[in-house]
């Protein structure tokens, strides 16, 4: 039975204990959930950058640690613009801690995710709830919510005592190897090469589609216009040969010489 690849993505410290603690705690709500994160996962003597890409193209669902420091970081942007493209739909969810709000993600590529609030119950049962559904054997949902009331307190206490990093995310500690700034511009060059190529896909289809849609009304035009010829044509016919058809009294066929 095939497991749910999760990636989950983080950048500054606050941003990898919060990574590692829904490392450890996604798999008690289903067994088949497989969270990965770069600091715990990645084997000595492995590359840590091909690794990371692998694991990117490799996975179901995204999960990104979002801080006020971080939010802005190329390695986030990176790694969410990455997960956006090979993701099928919006499997993506930006994780907000340390009183994160949606509003800060305007201006970046996470805006166009639903996201999660470190500190709402509600929302967090719900992102475990949809990680749950999107496994080949999903949990039910009661058992979800039996599982979320018994471990979510400490779960909660785990995230409370994550606090600010006294340095910005944008000296990451180099836990794994991180791409450079040349990386992380072909990326989003490449990224947005996708979404230009998308939009042409879909006018064409669009164009494909009115082209159809044209030539099924000039068909049925056509086929209204000969029934109405054909009705003209019988009455016509029917006036030169009034006749033709008819029955004597005793209900045998009229015949003339």
């Amino acid at each position: 039975m095939s497991k749910l690849k999760v990636f989950v993505s983080w950048s500054g410290k606050p941003s990898m204990q919060c990574a590692i603690l829904l490392r450890n705690a996604l798999p008690l709500f289903n067994p088949l959930i497989e969270p990965w994160v770069s600091s715990e996962d990645i084997t000595k003597g492995n590359r840590g950058y091909d690794a990371i890409a692998a694991r990117l193209a490799g996975s179901q669902f995204g999960i990104v640690c979002v801080t006020p420091d971080n939010r802005r970081t190329p390695w986030i942007n990176f790694e969410a613009g990455a997960l956006s493209r090979e993701l099928d739909g919006p499997r993506l969810a930006p994780f907000l801690l340390l009183g994160t709000t949606v509003t800060d993600l305007v201006g970046t590529p996470l805006i166009q995710f639903q996201a999660t609030s470190a500190d709402a119950p509600k929302e967090v049962l719900h992102l475990i709830k949809t990680i749950n559904g999107l496994c080949e054997v999903p949990q039910q949902e009661k058992l979800i919510d039996d599982l979320f009331e018994m471990y979510w307190p400490k779960l909660e206490e785990g995230l409370a005592r994550i606090a600010p990093d006294a340095e910005t995310a944008e000296a990451d500690e180099a836990i794994v190897p991180r791409p450079s700034a040349g990386d992380v511009q072909d990326e989003m060059l490449s990224l947005l090469r996708q979404q230009v190529d998308r939009i042409s896909a879909l006018e064409q289809v669009v164009a494909q589609i009115d082209r159809i849609n044209t030539f099924e009304q000039v068909v049925a035009e056509a086929s209204a216009e000969r029934a109405r010829d054909l009705r003209k044509s019988r009455i016509l016919f029917d006036g030169m040969f009034p006749d033709v058809g008819r029955r004597d009294p005793d209900g045998q066929p009229d015949e003339r010489d």
